[in-house]
């Protein structure tokens, strides 16, 4: 045993998501009060270089500007001279494990093949564990595949780097900004969508040494900084249900060093394991002050060298903000000029970890890749056979770009489908309608295709029922809805409609006062409700007493002899389906509470639309006769259930066509192509993907595009008009190329605007 222990431990970064290196150097100095402490650096910003309980500190240059075979051989030789070697950074022990591949004595970090069984997302390292791992996607799949991962999952999902970093993505353009943003800062495409799990945070930390498991604790989160990182928490043994598989884990691994399972146990009491960090968790210093001091055991078992004693002052630990003195050696630097356009610093990664993630990347392309069901390999969305057969019918030397294509064979597809499912649905008791609705696209038809397959004609003003009428729509087979349905006056219908819901109660109370007068005629007249915990601005809000008690007194001054129904709507696109059937049941409760309390039955139970085409037209049919089957039970009157899938029927039903202008080479293999399409035919861009495909000009092969390095520029000069970001042109594009942007015959269509064509 050496007269004085040198230890180097590096992580010293204590911002508002901290770094273990100063709590691994209390705890340790704490054990070892005459050892040599050394803190390893690589930005003189990092405020842990300050801690007074540092002897030195070893400044390195940052990792974008270090010399790595240089600084390796200096760190080769610091450990074969007896210094022991703490790492408390993800990457620089991945580093380190290049180096060492096979591990060192005195390097207390895992060797590379433990670190890739930890890979997340699925930590095939941690299998035996009790524990389960959230469901995940590669982003090696296509856009169309994790647009249907994110709806699956309600939109409660996070997309991950392969080591740090996650961010929420709860819609599409904040998943495209967040990934574009962590596949610039970890140099790798290979990120994954992991589904939310709520419940109450919980971590294991353990220290071990050439597999053999010197202990452990668990800890739970009490209180949390902005950034979700651990602000105070309780610390316990850890049970040996979970104990026995990790030693056996921590074997099985050859593990040495630090490390922290990060969990969440669901309302079930089940641990959903989120991922293992390959060092000791930023609170080490918390479970020291609890009487396990980790970090000590460690040196223990690499040196021989005996702590003192650890003191339990309690079993739970909080953090304050302290200040110190700044060293002599290291004044502090002038604050850094903002990144050009941003308001404030970026200190994030002040040591500059991206750069040193972007230069392993480089050194083994395999290094920093996620382990989970891709294998590098990006997949494409399958074009359906209806569309291929669509685009196979047009003349292109004929269309002026940019222009909308009619998916004749697919829309006529579509709606028979849907028609046909309709029936299979309706029962002698209830039947099963369906809705087009006119606003997610009016083309003639559309609405044409409609009313030859049954459906009824769904519209939000005077105008999109009169629309409907010139089509062949019968008055008796329109639904009037949304807040402005009486727009414009004078285009009222003289025969009776099929229903009328009221957005408000004043909208209500206008109705019985037009069938009283005789203004206004329809077979029902009902109400559209605003789901309570969802923000919307449409309907009559549930969970306000005193308008809920206006709403039932308005309810029975309707006729008699007028059916009464509800209307609900809430985009299953947006809140995700698993959410939506949710809220359906939560809905039918409302419906018989509306019931008992207006002495009223509900004979029309109108479900709304909002769905994306493949939740409806590739659906689990059981489950649609299932609600019609729950819908009966709650509802025993209902005759008629309606669904309202404007978008299912027109998005898939028309593409846009557009032609490459110029290309433009740059950096890095970074391309922009202009393109004669713009936002101002695709406003729907940035709100879900779109199948794209690009014809070559010498074969008239249909080609798909996958993800790159390529922008598709919009004509307009306007900074946004951006069609498509990182995608791959295939090799041979050149100007004058054919596009084709598939799924763009719902609300691009309808909200595309004539700007920059004179």
């Amino acid at each position: 045993m050496p007269a004085q222990i040198r230890i180097y431990v590096s992580g010293l970064y204590c911002g508002g998501n901290p770094q273990p290196g100063v709590g691994i150097v209390r705890s340790l100095r704490a054990a070892f009060p005459s050892s040599k402490i050394v803190g390893v650096e690589y930005s003189n910003r990092v405020s842990g270089i300050h801690w007074e309980g540092l002897d030195d500190v070893w400044l390195q240059r940052p990792w974008d500007e270090l010399d790595l075979d240089i600084y390796a051989e200096r760190v080769r030789e610091l450990v074969g001279g007896g210094a022991l070697w703490i790492s408390g950074s993800d990457l620089e022990a991945m580093w380190l494990a290049s180096i060492f591949p096979e591990g060192h004595p005195n390097l207390l970090a895992p060797p590379m093949q433990a670190l890739k069984r930890i890979t997340k997302p699925e930590v095939l390292g941690a299998k035996e564990l009790p524990v389960k791992i959230p469901t995940f996607i590669s982003t090696d799949h296509s856009d169309w595949d994790l647009h249907a991962f994110c709806r699956q999952h309600n939109w409660r999902v996070w997309l991950k780097g392969p080591y740090y970093d996650a961010a929420r993505t709860p819609s599409w353009d904040v998943f495209e900004a967040a990934r574009n943003a962590l596949s610039k800062v970890w140099a790798t495409q290979r990120l994954f969508l992991q589904a939310h799990v709520s419940g109450y945070e919980e971590s294991v930390m353990l220290s071990a040494y050439k597999g053999e498991l010197l202990g452990a604790v668990s800890m739970r989160k009490r209180d949390i900084t902005p950034e979700g990182k651990t602000w105070a928490g309780d610390v316990t043994e850890v049970p040996d249900e979970f104990l026995v598989p990790l030693r056996r884990m921590v074997k099985a691994l050859n593990w040495t060093g630090g490390g922290e399972l990060e969990m969440v146990r669901d309302a079930a009491g089940e641990l959903w394991l989120l991922e293992m960090n390959p060092r000791f968790p930023a609170w080490v210093h918390g479970a020291t002050l609890a009487g396990h001091n980790l970090p000590a055991l460690l040196v223990q078992a690499a040196t021989g060298a005996i702590p003192k004693p650890s003191i339990a002052h309690g079993e739970e630990f909080t953090r304050v903000v302290l200040e110190v003195p700044v060293r002599k050696d290291f004044p502090l630097p002038p604050l850094p000029e903002p990144f050009a356009g941003a308001v404030g610093h970026s200190m994030k990664h002040p040591s500059g970890l991206p750069a040193l993630a972007e230069r392993l990347q480089e050194s083994n392309p395999h290094m920093l890749e996620v382990i989970g069901d891709g294998d590098g390999t990006e997949q494409v969305a399958k074009i359906p056979e209806t569309m291929m057969q669509d685009l196979g019918s047009y003349d292109f030397a004929q269309v002026q770009t940019p222009e909308f294509l009619f998916m004749e064979s697919t829309a006529a597809s579509l709606f028979k489908r849907a028609s046909e499912r309709a029936h299979r649905l309706s029962t002698n008791e209830v039947q099963v309608i369906t809705g087009y609705s006119i606003k997610t696209n009016p083309d003639a038809r559309l609405i044409k295709l409609a009313l030859d397959n049954g459906f009824l004609a769904e519209c939000i003003s005077l105008a999109e029922a009169q629309k409907a009428l010139e089509v062949g729509f019968r008055p008796d087979q329109v639904i009037l809805n949304g807040p402005g349905k009486w727009w414009p006056e004078g285009l009222m219908p003289t025969e009776q409609m099929h229903a009328v819901f009221c957005d408000s109660v004043a909208d209500l109370d206008r109705c019985v006062a037009a069938l009283a007068s005789g203004e206004m005629k329809s077979k029902h007249v009902g109400i559209r409700i605003r789901t309570p915990n969802i923000r919307s601005r449409f309907g009559i809000p549930l969970d306000s007493p005193a308008t809920f008690a206006k709403l039932v007194e308005a309810v029975k001054r309707l006729p008699t002899d007028t059916a009464f129904g509800v209307h609900f709507h809430m985009a299953s696109a947006n809140v995700g389906v698993a959410q939506w059937w949710h809220l359906f049941e939560s809905i039918l409760k409302w419906c018989r509470a509306i019931e008992k309390l207006t002495e009223r039955d509900i004979e029309m139970l109108d479900m709304g639309g909002g769905w994306f085409p493949d939740d409806v037209h590739d659906g689990d049919e059981d489950k649609f006769a299932k609600a019609v089957e729950t819908a009966r039970a709650v509802l025993p009157n209902v005759r008629q259930i309606a669904s309202e899938p404007g978008k299912a029927m027109a998005q898939p039903s028309m593409a846009l066509a557009m032609r490459v202008l110029e290309i433009q080479e740059h950096e890095d293999d970074y391309v922009e192509a202009v393109v004669d399409g713009s936002i101002a035919e695709l406003p729907m861009y940035f709100f879900y993907p779109h199948r794209m495909l690009r014809q070559c000009g010498e074969t008239g092969e249909w080609q798909p595009l996958k993800r790159g390095k390529t922008h598709l520029m919009g004509r307009l000069c306007m900074e946004h008009d951006i069609v498509a970001a990182n995608v791959q042109l295939p090799e041979g594009t050149r100007a004058g190329d054919l596009l084709i942007f598939c799924d763009a015959g719902g609300y691009d269509r309808s909200m595309s605007y004539v700007f920059g064509r004179g």
